[in-house]
Formats: C-alpha cells, sequence, structure tokens
C-alpha cells in the first residue's frame, strides 16, 4: 500500500501542466495584481479600459449581468459604464471572459506580468504566514478603533 501512494505521487509530480492550467494560473496572477498590486496604476487608465476589465472580471467570476444591474439605475456614472459593459457581454462564456480580461490588461498594463514575477511570490507568502486567527483579531481591533472614533 505504501509503495501505491508513492507511485501515485511520483506520476502526479511529471504531469505537465495542460493550457487549461496554465491559464488559470495566468488568471490567478492577473486577479493578484489587480487586488494587490500598484493601488493607483488602474485609476489613471481610460474610463472605457476600466469599465471593460471590469465587465470581464464580473463575467468570469459571476457570469452574464443579472438584470437591474444593467447599469440603468445606477447613478454614480462610473459605476453606470461599467454596468454597461458588463451587459453588453451578455452570455459570454466565463472561460472567453477570463481570457478577453488577461488580454486587455496585457494590452493596457503591459507590465503587470513582471510585477506578478517579481512580487506575487511575496503577496503568496505573507497570505500564507497570515493565519485565520490573526486575521480576526486584527479586523476585531480595525471595528474597536472605529468605534472608539465615532
Amino acid at each position: 500500500m505504501g509503495e501505491e501512494k508513492s507511485r501515485v505521487i511520483s506520476i502526479s509530480h511529471t504531469l505537465t501542466p495542460t493550457k487549461s492550467n496554465s491559464e488559470e494560473e495566468e488568471w490567478r496572477a492577473a486577479m493578484l495584481f489587480i487586488g494587490k498590486g500598484p493601488s493607483a496604476t488602474l485609476q489613471f487608465l481610460p474610463e472605457e479600459s476600466r469599465a471593460l476589465l471590469y465587465a470581464y472580471k464580473s463575467q468570469a467570476l459571476d457570469g452574464p449581468c443579472p438584470s437591474g444591474q444593467d447599469g440603468s439605475l445606477a447613478i454614480d456614472r462610473a459605476l453606470r459604464v461599467k454596468q454597461e459593459a458588463w451587459g453588453a457581454l451578455g452570455d459570454m462564456p466565463k472561460l472567453q471572459a477570463k481570457r478577453e480580461f488577461i488580454g486587455l490588461l496585457t494590452q493596457v498594463l503591459p507590465e503587470w506580468k513582471q510585477w506578478c514575477k517579481d512580487h506575487g511570490d511575496l503577496v503568496d507568502k505573507k497570505e500564507e504566514d497570515t493565519d485565520g486567527v490573526s486575521k480576526i483579531v486584527r479586523e476585531f481591533l480595525k471595528r474597536i478603533s472605529l468605534r472608539a472614533n465615532l
């Protein structure tokens, strides 16, 4: 039985990544850049690019834009433009939306991949080092300080 486990483990390590695995890794890297990358980077993009990135990301994560969120009810112009862009994607498959997102991000911010290579491991390592208890305590302390400031 011990031999079977070691054989299964060695086989799994010899498998080459498939295209979908590499696409998924690239998607995760893009989400890392959007979430943890230089925060000012996206604000300087043209509104249309920001709206399309929002739309592709929303489509990839949530699927088609729900009715009522198509932008027609949004008061904020920027939000309305983003929601209209998402609604315009219709029934685009999630995988295609991920590909479009990565393509657009690469077009408007080609340095994002290099940022992930340089900093991605550090960000992941920092998040691995932080256990769930520490996160809960930090959130609790933030809430306490917010209440004290009121």
